[in-house]
């Protein structure tokens, strides 16, 4: 058998009900739906449970982070690190499949080489049409630079601890995989023979970025950040990641716990306190739980001008978005691994960070 996994966060449920309606026609019925829902808004999350549950082949497991930056190689790891059958496919709820699809996995299959599949992107137009596989026009074809969606031995992922966690947000940990993969001397193969999926057209990511950060957790050159990591990874010839852990799902009651903490820290956006907590707070670990706010201060939006222009000693600040960007890249940097509660009013005023260290 094989199992599809669907990393799943707040996407459209009528892009999920396409996808898996798509394999309810295949002509080989050997294998199963994990998703993993990391963390959706709680009545999306019990709309999405109940469409996929509805699914004779279809599993669901929710983590309680929806608070915490998007993670898709966790996502990923949480269902890998208990999968029982012997190879997966990692999916994606834009994706419409072909008729022959698992019948073409099932071919394909090797205990030592990963395959990626070519895909066809469809216009907004032609993603709102119902109809037969062959008859959808695709506006254009991946390469083989794109790495998303591939069949893997499971076990092969196993012995690599899963996907480097250290990828957040939109990265490059299908790209990863494939190198460490290679460099454990699997095979990588790209399959361009038929095309056996199209993507469903939506707003890319890109198109997405704003300067608001209070709900998407839009954090400044993440993407550099994670191409660098996996460029530092291939160089170095890295396989197995994840060295403190992979695959850890956050639970209801701990994340209750968290979530139920009373604020023990208030802090301003001055320097000295948004330093005081990147380099002494979180590193010294004197509480079990540190729950901390973090406002802005009115002196940095109005009396700092005034004394600055009267030649009197001010304060140092920091901007709001510079502050989210310090506390989510240490979070990425040094605490990926601890429950965590991460967020910023609809207002940008104040951000609140409850982690359990």
């Amino acid at each position: 058998m094989i199992t599809l996994i669907y990393p799943y966060r707040n996407r459209s449920i009528g892009r999920v009900r396409n996808s898996l309606e798509s394999l309810t026609g295949q002509s080989n019925k050997d294998f199963q739906v994990e998703f993993i829902d990391y963390g959706s808004e709680p009545s999306l999350a019990g709309e999405v449970k109940e469409l996929v549950t509805s699914y004779s082949f279809s599993n669901y497991t929710y983590s309680y982070t929806q608070y915490q930056l998007w993670n898709k190689s966790r996502a990923l790891n949480i269902i890998i690190k208990n999968l029982d059958t012997d190879y997966c496919f990692v999916s994606d709820v834009d994706m419409i499949f072909a008729p022959n699809f698992i019948e073409t996995l099932h071919k394909v299959k090797n205990p030592n080489a990963a395959t990626y599949f070519q895909v066809g992107y469809l216009s907004k137009e032609e993603s709102e049409k119902n109809v037969p596989f062959k008859e959808y026009k695709t506006k254009f074809l991946s390469t083989s630079e794109a790495t998303g969606l591939t069949l893997f031995p499971t076990s092969k992922l196993k012995e690599l601890n899963g996907f480097d966690e250290f990828f957040h947000l939109w990265g490059a940990e299908d790209t990863d995989m494939h190198h460490r993969l290679r460099n454990n001397g699997v095979q990588i193969k790209y399959f361009d023979n038929d095309l056996l999926m199209v993507h469903q057209w939506h707003i890319s990511f890109v198109g997405k970025k704003k300067k608001d950060y209070t709900r998407d957790f839009v954090l400044t050159d993440i993407e550099l950040l994670n191409h660098e990591h996996k460029d530092k990874n291939h160089n170095m010839k890295v396989t197995q990641v994840n060295p403190d852990g992979w695959g850890k799902r956050v639970t209801k009651s701990e994340f209750m716990e968290l979530n139920d903490h009373p604020i023990g820290v208030f802090l301003t956006n001055q320097t000295k306190d948004v330093n005081h907590l990147l380099h002494s707070l979180l590193p010294s670990k004197s509480v079990n739980v540190l729950s901390v706010e973090i406002n802005d201060s009115k002196e940095f939006s109005m009396k700092r001008s005034l004394k600055k222009f009267l030649g009197k000693r001010v304060n140092l600040f920091y901007s709001m978005k510079k502050v989210n960007d310090l506390v989510l890249m240490q979070l990425i940097a040094h605490y990926r691994n601890k429950n965590y509660i991460y967020q910023v009013s609809e207002n940008a005023e104040k951000i609140t960070l409850k982690i359990k260290l």
